[in-house]
């Protein structure tokens, strides 16, 4: 996201372009790489380095296009919890940390489940979730959470924190949502509506 616009603060500036030409106007003199959550890269390619990220193996399918049958064939080879899956971006590009949250929660899903364990009917599941959820968000603009970050193309908050059942929420109305850690990143799931993989 580009947004002609200072950023909040210079703390979380990663990398500075200075441009020439700017003249008398500072606005248009400099593009700024900020990143409060540091998270993002920076890469440099030639043409044919981009064309392969783009078209190659290094990215799955975009979330919003993969069919049943993808889920299925990247679920059955792997043990790794479907959480973790959903979050590498070789194998389906698109979903972020909450929007996996959200997603298992509306699936009934336990997150930490090994890929290779799901039914049919859950990954069936999955992906119409993933469906519902990633359109949603676009509807609602996305997530700003509570340091900020995100900001729309209008350099406005998202507002589809607002609609999350489980990410960084207390109850998802049944239940104490729980927080756990995996691959370094936040789950939020509810142990009542996603049983744990070990109680079945």
């Amino acid at each position: 996201l580009m947004l002609l616009s200072d950023p909040p603060d210079p703390e979380h500036l990663r990398l500075e372009w200075k441009l020439s030409g700017g003249g008398r106007n500072k606005k248009g003199s400099s593009l700024w790489f900020w990143d409060r959550r540091g998270l993002g890269t920076v890469s440099l390619l030639n043409p044919e380095e981009l064309h392969d990220l783009l078209h190659g193996s290094r990215l799955g399918p975009d979330a919003l296009d993969a069919t049943t049958d993808h889920w299925k064939s990247i679920c059955g080879r792997t043990v790794r919890p479907i959480k973790v899956l959903m979050l590498d971006q070789k194998v389906i590009a698109g979903i972020g940390n909450l929007y996996a949250s959200e997603i298992l929660f509306r699936s009934a899903v336990h997150p930490e489940l090994p890929a290779n364990r799901l039914s049919t009917l859950q990954i069936e599941l999955i992906g119409a979730m993933t469906l519902e959820v990633l359109q949603e968000a676009i509807r609602y603009e996305g997530s700003t959470l509570s340091d900020g970050t995100y900001r729309n193309a209008m350099n406005q908050s998202g507002n589809y924190q607002n609609a999350h059942r489980v990410y960084d929420r207390l109850g998802c109305g049944r239940e104490k949502v729980v927080r756990i850690v995996q691959a370094q990143r936040s789950t939020f799931f509810c142990p009542r509506c996603q049983k744990s993989p070990r109680s079945r």
